[in-house]
């Protein structure tokens, strides 16, 4: 064999050992993964404790989920207690019931009885309840029945201990200035608590439950009116605490002891109603200006560059001309309304513009509507 046979054969089995080990080599040589890439990483990495898997994200998204409802149970049990209990109020549901409850054991047993443990509200509401609640688990969903069990728990334990260590209440009957802070501070309050629990799938029970039962059966019903129907009712009875104080007066005192506890009720009932609505729809409200004007690239161009905000350009025909338009849709906040009007009027002071209000708006340059 040749000098020059000897080393083509040795380039050969170089070669060849190169191919072999350049698996290897690309392993440990390989790039590692950015830091956005690791964190998505432990954020979708499943745990597991027994039978339960979880990730990382999903337990803070729990846990976010489960002090808003201690919190939300908590605030509602306290101006139960502190507002609408003392003085008698009504204002819908099994928990105006459970008033009405208490407040007529407080008028016909005395101080020590052990009836006032007894029917104790929270201790009511809790029992009346159960029923709701395992209706809801088999008809509705397990999810839905679980969160209001855990609610209604803390509602009513914090209700019943507020009671064990006599916390003040804000107890103002007989006074009618008083009595309608009382119900608007509780309204406002109750649908507060009533408003973020509809957004995040949460129920107090009772109507809710019933509403829900309705509008999952007949979607057209509106269950909004049904419960609104039951939750009127409720306050209608709380007229019977009037009844039971109407002996020995006179005609008009007898009738504004019966109607004061039923209008007081209402009022809370209508507070709370728009709170909860409020909340619902939410309070980043914004505007939207529709704009028809033949300098549709003049007014989006100034509308980005002074605010930044973008522009939908549609077409628009005129029905009485059949003329051909621009239609320029955009969203602002409400302080950049002037701004919006100025640069319209230098632009295109012949433009047609309306002006509509958007409860809430999702998306770049805007807060979550969640």
């Amino acid at each position: 064999m040749s000098e020059s046979d000897i080393q083509t054969t040795k380039e050969e089995v170089a070669a060849d050992a190169l191919a072999v080990a350049s698996p290897a080599i690309e392993q440990t040589t390989e790039t590692p993964a950015p830091a956005e890439s690791l964190s998505e990483v432990n954020a979708t990495k499943v745990y597991s404790i027994g039978k339960l898997q979880f990730t990382k994200a999903n337990a803070k998204h729990f846990a976010r989920y489960a002090l808003l409802l201690v919190f939300l149970a908590c605030i509602r049990s306290f101006t139960t207690y502190v507002f609408t209990i003392p003085n008698g109020f009504a204002p819908g549901g099994l928990g105006g019931i459970s008033s009405i409850i208490y407040n007529v054991v407080v008028l016909v047993a005395p101080d020590d009885a052990v009836l006032r443990t007894v029917f104790d509200p929270g201790l009511t509401m809790f029992i009346m309840n159960i029923p709701f609640i395992i209706v809801s688990f088999f008809v509705l969903n397990k999810k839905f029945a679980i969160n209001t069990f855990f609610i209604v728990s803390i509602y009513s334990g914090l209700m019943f201990l507020l009671g064990a260590v006599d916390c003040p209440q804000y107890a103002v009957k007989g006074n009618a200035g008083y009595q309608l802070l009382a119900a608007v501070a509780g309204g406002a309050c109750a649908g507060f608590c009533l408003g973020m629990m509809l957004r995040n799938n949460m129920s107090m029970g009772g109507t809710d439950i019933i509403g829900k039962i309705i509008h999952k059966h007949n979607p057209a019903a509106g269950a909004q009116w049904w419960i609104l129907i039951c939750d009127g009712v409720v306050a209608a009875c709380s007229g019977i605490l009037g009844i039971l104080n109407i002996k020995g007066l006179e005609a008009s005192a007898a009738l504004v002891a019966v109607l004061s506890p039923i209008l007081f009720s209402f009022i809370s009932l209508i507070v709370g109603s728009l709170t909860a609505d409020a909340i619902q729809a939410g309070f980043q409200s914004s505007i939207v200006f529709n704009i028809i004007t033949d300098k549709p690239e003049e007014i989006s161009q100034a509308i980005g560059s002074k605010l930044h905000r973008g522009v939908t350009i549609s077409t628009a025909v005129g029905g009485y001309t059949g003329v051909e338009h621009k239609m320029l849709t955009c969203v602002v906040s409400k302080r950049q309304i002037s701004i919006v009007k100025k640069i319209i009027h230098d632009t295109d002071p012949l433009s047609f513009t309306y002006i509509t209000k958007a409860h809430e708006v999702a998306g770049k340059g805007f807060h979550s509507a969640g």
